[in-house]
């Protein structure tokens, strides 16, 4: 079930845009690169409002003493407690962890973003 969610150029770069889709809110980004992400407007911690947080790469495990920052891989920051989940996956970014939200295929065609509102199994990333 594909949606036409708008133009292209009404998604700012780095910046979420919340659609909803019956009763769930989902945020669609688009990246630097021209390419979109799309999940679920609620942390999977304690239900923030995950699409008021930031949108950027992190921090990758390192040697003690070094700091490696990760610009290729994408998260969104959780305002509230800063959790940070992969736009990819939805995976929660800390190894110890399992949480998830959920991720939506969305993509741009002829200047248009449509979003698939079945979402991504995870068996298949």
């Amino acid at each position: 079930m594909t949606r036409d969610v708008g133009a292209v150029e009404e998604f700012p770069v780095g910046e979420f845009r919340i659609v909803e889709l019956g009763r769930r809110e989902i945020g669609v980004v688009r990246l630097a690169d021209g390419s979109f992400r799309a999940v679920r407007n609620r942390c999977p911690h304690a239900g923030a409002p995950l699409c008021r947080g930031t949108v950027g790469g992190t921090m990758v495990p390192s040697r003690p003493g070094e700091l490696h920052y990760d610009a290729e891989r994408m998260v969104v920051r959780c305002p509230w407690h800063a959790w940070e989940f992969d736009l990819a996956t939805g995976e929660v970014v800390v190894e110890s962890r399992r949480e998830r939200v959920k991720v939506y295929d969305v993509e741009a065609v002829d200047g248009r973003v449509l979003l698939d509102a079945r979402g991504v199994r995870h068996a298949e990333l």
